[in-house]
């Protein structure tokens, strides 16, 4: 009996909670159908409609004034059921002729390359408070255009969702599957004639919160991963099979790739110059993959067209690299969460990568598109990493969890013209270790251990133990920038890296939240610093202290004084990045005192 009532009262909770977010919501999808179709042949449809009713004037100004679908012509046909404002006193308005037109989506704008593709934008007519917008399209594409039917599909949309019908037919004798993520209810399976039909229906999705600090891989929320194909394939082989993953260059590119390396000797600094320069000097366009078909054009127009998708310039950045015997191959980053064999193809890549192995180190992995200042190997935690090399077994790795250092000990004086000077010692590991720049730019050392000094002057760099796993250095530091004085008070602030738990900017933290938090990255950040102050300066802050500990990782500070000499100890050890919501106030108090001003600042009072 207990169970029941607690089971009903659970139920209730929520309803409650899904009449309490529609009532707050600038709209409501009423009813919602995403269907795909494979057909024998190879083509494929997807149809979609909805049933959205306005509730703001936020919603038909800035939201849902128009739909957008982008197609490719050259193997597309659009084709537009209805398009239906019914308003609020049930009068209905067709959208007229000339609230369809046909654009460049943004994304190929000054892209030569994709500039054959379309974007419809349906402006809706007739909106105000209480309309309804019925919005009917089949999309349909030719055979061969994509590899596959493949779909990484989130359920949730920005308002909530009171039906959501999603259906997928397959043709008899063709390869289906699929895995499900955040999703109860299993599809009702149909047999029908020549095909199978799997219908999902979910009620009362919430809608997609914007809340700071979710899920990057937004895993809390519904999702349906599937392939179907008429013919059972791998199809990230597949993907890779075709010609641009050869990763050849022609022989004016290979002498551009030698002359920009005229003078460098090492491979490893051969390998940051032509990442440099492919990442810096060629466009990056932000064509998604699934509007290029999946397709990749090879190296040569790639070059001549000076610039390329991320999967494009991975390709030309390998060829360069092997054209100067440095052993690279393209790879994908997938999810590991949302990766199973069965379901393994291009739509869950979520970056390309070029893996590059240099004779005595571990290989190192590097963004096309962007400079990096430490291998992305640090930052890839918990990723499935896939190789993209024709006529091989996809071989792939899971990226552990790195070791994200930053440590900060020393002596420091604080002068009669309030600068603060001493020496210093530092350790920085992980993610956190810029190896990779400091390769390639000597002088980046000073820059970066200035930047934890209020850009202070740094001189006297010793290095340590210099290697892509842990950086040590020790230096000398000084900085006019940490003092203010306030009617015969010296506020001193403490030496803070921006590159640790600042780089976070969680100082303002909301009281509460509906979704998981994910921290950005797991930290052990420590400061142990002994400063000492000037004749006739005392402490007037009281000494203090403060430790947490919890299921998220663990807090120490210290602030005591003996004498001039004040001693500073600061330490945030997170090991669990991932924060339910049920345990967000534990987190944010934590967070909150780590933040807290009485721990990043002293008060000293001048004479007596």
């Amino acid at each position: 009996m207990i169970h029941k009532i607690l089971l009903l009262t659970l139920v209730l909770f929520a309803f409650i909670s899904a009449n309490a977010q529609d009532e707050k919501s600038d709209a409501v999808y009423q009813d919602q159908t995403k269907e795909y179709t494979l057909n024998k042949d190879g083509s494929w449809a997807y149809h979609y409609s909805h049933k959205l009713l306005i509730k703001t004037y936020f919603a038909f100004h800035n939201l849902y004034g128009e739909d957008f679908i982008v197609y490719d012509p050259a193997f597309q046909k659009l084709k537009v059921n209805q398009s239906v404002t019914t308003m609020a006193d049930g009068k209905q308005v067709p959208t007229p002729e000339n609230a369809y037109n046909e654009l460049l989506p943004g994304f190929a704008a000054n892209v030569p390359a994709w500039n054959r593709l379309r974007e419809m934008v349906v402006t809706h007519t007739a909106l105000e408070r209480g309309a309804t917008i019925d919005f009917d399209y089949m999309l349909t594409t030719a055979k061969g255009y994509t590899p596959a039917l493949m779909s990484n599909e989130q359920l949730m949309m920005n308002s909530p969702v009171k039906k959501l019908t999603f259906i997928i037919h397959v043709p008899s004798g063709s390869s289906f599957n699929y895995e499900q993520f955040s999703v109860k209810s299993k599809p009702v399976i149909v047999k029908e004639g020549n095909k199978t039909t799997y219908t999902w229906t979910l009620a009362d999705l919430p809608a997609a919160l914007r809340e700071d600090f979710r899920p990057k891989e937004q895993q809390n929320r519904p999702r349906i991963v599937f392939i179907a194909s008429v013919k059972a394939a791998d199809a990230i082989a597949g993907f890779a099979s075709q010609e641009a993953f050869k990763c050849e260059i022609p022989a004016r590119v290979k002498e551009e790739t030698a002359g920009a390396l005229s003078g460098v000797d090492k491979p490893l600094l051969k390998a940051l110059k032509l990442h440099e320069k492919v990442a810096n000097d060629l466009n990056t366009w932000q064509v998604p993959l699934l509007n290029t078909g999946y397709k990749l054009r090879n190296a040569e127009a790639i070059w001549q067209s000076n610039g390329g998708t991320e999967a494009e310039k991975v390709v030309l950045l390998t060829g360069m690299l092997r054209s100067q015997n440095i052993q690279a191959e393209p790879v994908a980053v997938v999810a590991e969460r949302f990766y199973s064999k069965k379901v393994a193809s291009p739509a869950i890549i979520e970056r390309f990568l070029v893996k590059v192995n240099i004779q005595g180190m571990e290989p190192i992995f590097l963004s096309p598109t962007q400079p990096d200042f430490q291998d992305l190997r640090y930052s890839l935690s918990g990723k499935r990493i896939i190789s993209l090399v024709p006529g091989k077994i996809q071989p792939s790795e899971i990226i552990g969890e790195p070791k994200n250092t930053l440590s900060l000990t020393g002596n420091l004086e604080l002068t009669e013209d309030s600068s603060l000077k001493g020496k210093m010692s530092m350790e920085l590991g992980g993610r956190l270790n810029p190896w990779l720049k400091v390769q390639k730019d000597s002088t980046y050392t000073s820059t970066m251990l200035s930047s934890g000094f209020g850009n202070g002057k740094i001189t006297e760099i010793i290095k340590g133990k210099t290697d892509i796993d842990l950086s040590s250095f020790s230096f000398q530091a000084t900085s006019g920038n940490f003092t203010t004085e306030k009617a015969g008070h010296i506020f001193l602030k403490l030496p803070s890296f921006p590159n640790g738990s600042d780089s976070w900017h969680m100082t303002e933290l909301v009281s509460s939240r509906m979704e998981p938090l994910e921290i950005p990255f797991a930290l052990n950040e420590s400061y142990d610093l002994f400063i000492t102050i000037p004749e006739g300066m005392a402490l007037v802050s009281p000494a203090t202290s403060s430790n947490i500990s919890n299921e998220f990782g663990t807090i120490e500070i210290s602030i005591s004084a003996e004498g001039r000499q004040l001693h500073i100890v600061r330490k945030i050890n997170i090991t669990n990045t991932n924060v339910p919501a049920v345990k967000y106030d534990t987190f944010r108090s934590m967070i909150n005192t780590w933040n807290s001003k009485k721990y990043r600042e002293v008060v000293l009072k001048i004479g007596n």
